[in-house]
């Protein structure tokens, strides 16, 4: 009695299992769209940063015109608590958006790392001397795609980062400018809980974002080795989504 061949598949000359080609048409379309997904959160983590960075310039210039004609004097004071809270809620804002594009953009990294698996193991040994680029979906693999390393520097470079070393700041000047102006404490000792507060709200910060990017590796565990072979039966049975809170 002959068995029927599963639609799609086939065998090659060697034994093993051809996949369908439904397959990889969806895993190749699969590709092109995390590809753009990735490009459109380059897009608005730029668009983003430029609009919070135009923002701060902005706010710094009419800050310094109105304190040359007003002299620091009251009409000063009411501007600057008018523009400061709203630049420092912008800054947050625009921090945790940051911060939640960041981690999309290494998600899709990752997922395109495990595609690349798929083709790694379909093309078999022999062919994988002409991939560049490393498989694997692990979160050393966006930095092994550029060429580079990971190391715990590398969070200091993203966009979110200056963006929340800039609300620190702004914090910070917020938090010297009313105490100045609520109590008679001379201008280091205002300029020190300035500094002080600006450190506490940079720390917190990057604490946060180091919890966003702990809290997504744990709810998406790597499934691949870097050379394209599963990793273990249990992690492969393990949840694939990635929350962010």
């Amino acid at each position: 009695m002959n068995i029927p061949e599963p639609r799609g598949q086939g065998l090659r000359p060697s034994g093993e299992t051809v996949p369908s080609s439904a397959l990889m048409s969806a895993l190749t379309t699969e590709h092109y769209t995390l590809q753009a997904s990735r490009s459109s959160t380059i897009i608005e983590a730029n668009g983003r940063s430029s609009l919070f960075l135009s923002a701060v310039s902005g706010a710094l210039v009419a800050l310094a015109l109105v304190a040359q004609l007003d002299r620091l004097g009251d009409t000063f004071l009411v501007f600057a608590f008018s523009v400061l809270p709203a630049l420092l809620m912008l800054g947050v804002m625009s921090y945790a958006r940051l911060a939640d594009l960041a981690v999309h953009d290494a998600y899709y990294a990752r997922a395109i790392g495990r595609v690349r698996s798929f083709y790694f193991d379909v093309a078999g040994p022999e062919a994988r001397k002409y991939w560049l680029l490393s498989a694997g979906d692990d979160q050393h693999a966006v930095m092994r795609h550029a060429g580079q390393r990971l190391t715990g520097w590398h969070h200091w470079t993203h966009q979110a980062t200056a963006v929340a070393a800039l609300t620190a700041v702004i914090a910070g000047v917020l938090t010297g400018l009313a105490v100045n102006t609520a109590s008679p404490l001379t201008l280091p000792v205002t300029a020190v809980m300035g500094v002080v507060l600006a450190v506490v709200v940079l720390v917190g910060l990057l604490a946060d974002q180091e919890r966003r990017w702990r809290r997504c590796e744990q709810r998406s565990p790597a499934l691949f080795a870097p050379d394209g072979t599963p990793r273990n039966a249990d992690v492969a049975t393990a949840g694939l989504t990635c929350h962010l809170a």
